[in-house]
Formats: structure tokens, C-alpha cells, sequence
């Protein structure tokens, strides 16, 4: 199932934190559906009769996994936080942290749920072509999944450029002529903001199972690619994973089997713990 936000979903709007904080603000004080109109006046979010910010705003955030909502027929749209974006609002209201923005950042990379040309660049791209190509080549490859008339980057490496939406994750850059894909830090922090995901979208794709291969969790979601990892920093990953009782790996079948021993509301409770 592909249910990833389509290319242009953004209308060309970069991810602005300031926008992204209120409406999970919003969403945390409101329980009635609202019309486009009351987001954009309690807000702040920029909105016009036929475009604006808020539509794209309320895609990146259910993107990243802050936010569903769903369209009232006749009332308007009914916003509700969901515990990753209850647990952001308690710890990181304004999404500062680099743990934080790579949560945003994995979660938009997801092979469901998340954006498509996300999943493109950092997850099919990164596996064909690699994490430090010729700009020549990611366009071309760009334009020959999607066609040359489509405008596939829209403003993906401009947000991790600017410190106003992404730029402490910087997970995109561009020099030289060169794009480069940056891989997740290697921190206790950021093992911590990995687990929680991992547990976050084991529920998404696998509802009630305790245990689950590895390799099928991954060809899911494509969660591990994203962090740019290669296999032996993913195995530091999952032994910090073991010792802090998240999770057992069973590596006796060669492909690592993995056990939860958390659930996620307590994996949650400590995603921030070991910020430094």
C-alpha cells in the first residue's frame, strides 16, 4: 500500500517550523472540525481564496507522522495530535532539537504514509546511486521517474538548508555541483529518537505483532536506508536498542528477528531523555 503524499503536495511551501508549532498547538486545543479559514486566523499560517500555506503545512504534518485529520463533510477538517506529535509538543514545542528534526525528516522518508519524492531521494536513490553523486546525475534521475515536466525537488534540499524549516538536520546538500546525503549522527540521543520510531511504525505496519523479521519491517518502510547507516552502525544501533530493554535481536537465523520487550508509550516517554 503507497499512501505517500504525491509529488506536489507542498505547493512549493518549505516545511517553516514556526507554522508547523502552531498548528500542533492548534491541534492540541481544538476537538471540533475547523475550516481552512480558523487554522489560517488562529495561527497565523498564511491562506488565499485559492492557495495558501495551511493545506500544504497540515500535509507535511501528517507526513511526518504529527498529525491526522480527516475531512467533515460539510463542517470542515477535524485535526488530532497523535502521540509522536503529543510527545514533540511536550518536549520540543518548537521542533529546535536535531534529534526532533530528524524525526520529521526519517518520518517523511517512510515507504508508507510518508512523501513520495522523500522516499525517492533518500531511499531508492540512496540505495541506486548512492550518497555522494553528481547533481547532472539525482536530476537525471529525478527526470526519468517522473518525467521532465515535473518539478520533482520542489523544495526539498532548500529545506535543509534553511534554519528555519530543516537546517539543523541538513540531511540534503548541495556544493559543487555535488548533492550529498547526510547519514543520522551516531548518538546515544539519536538511537533514542530511532527507537521510538522504529516502535511507531512496527505499530503502523504491524499492529499486534510482537515480533517481527527485520527485513520485512524494512522493505515496509525503508527506515534504516533512510538514516544512511551502513549495517555496522545499524548493529551499534539495535545492541543500544537490546541494553536499554526496548528490544531482543535474534541473529541465529543469519537476519536479525526482532522482540519487543516496550511498548511504545514508554519507548516515547524516553525518546528525549539522553539530550544533551
Amino acid at each position: 500500500m503507497n499512501d505517500r503524499l504525491p509529488l506536489s503536495f507542498h505547493m512549493t511551501f518549505q516545511p517553516e517550523r514556526h507554522y508547523l508549532s502552531a498548528l500542533l498547538a492548534f491541534a492540541q486545543s481544538n476537538d471540533g472540525p475547523v475550516t481552512i479559514a480558523t487554522i489560517s486566523e488562529q495561527t497565523g499560517i498564511p491562506t488565499g481564496k485559492s492557495s495558501g500555506k495551511v493545506r500544504p503545512l497540515l500535509q507535511y504534518a501528517r507526513g511526518m507522522g504529527l498529525i491526522n485529520w480527516a475531512t467533515k463533510s460539510g463542517e470542515g477538517i477535524q485535526l488530532q495530535l497523535t502521540s509522536l506529535g503529543k510527545t514533540v509538543m511536550d518536549e520540543d514545542i518548537h521542533l529546535i532539537e536535531q534529534t526532533t528534526q530528524w524525526v520529521l525528516h526519517l518520518m517523511l522518508c517512510r515507504a508508507r504514509g510518508g512523501a513520495e519524492v522523500w522516499h525517492a531521494v533518500f531511499v531508492e536513490g540512496a540505495a541506486a546511486l548512492g550518497r555522494d553523486l553528481d547533481e547532472a546525475h539525482f536530476e537525471a534521475y529525478l527526470e526519468n521517474k517522473y518525467g521532465s515536466s515535473r518539478d520533482a525537488v520542489g523544495p526539498l534540499v532548500r529545506s535543509y538548508a534553511d534554519p528555519a524549516a530543516l537546517g539543523k538536520a541538513a540531511a540534503i546538500q548541495k556544493e559543487d555541483g555535488r548533492i550529498r546525503l547526510r547519514k543520522m549522527p551516531l548518538q546515544p540521543a539519536f538511537f533514542d529518537t530511532l527507537g521510538a520510531l522504529l516502535f511507531l511504525i512496527w505499530d503502523d505496519i504491524f499492529p499486534g505483532e510482537s515480533q517481527i523479521a527485520l527485513r520485512e519491517l524494512e522493505s515496509e518502510s525503508g527506515l534504516m536506508a533512510a538514516t544512511g547507516w551502513n549495517s555496522e552502525e545499524q548493529n551499534d544501533f539495535f545492541a543500544s536498542a537490546e541494553s536499554a530493554g526496548l528490544l531482543r535481536v535474534d541473529r541465529q537465523t543469519g537476519a536479525p528477528i526482532l522482540t519487543r520487550l516496550m511498548n511504545t508509550d514508554d519507548v516515547l516517554e524516553v525518546m528525549y531523555d539522553r539530550l544533551i
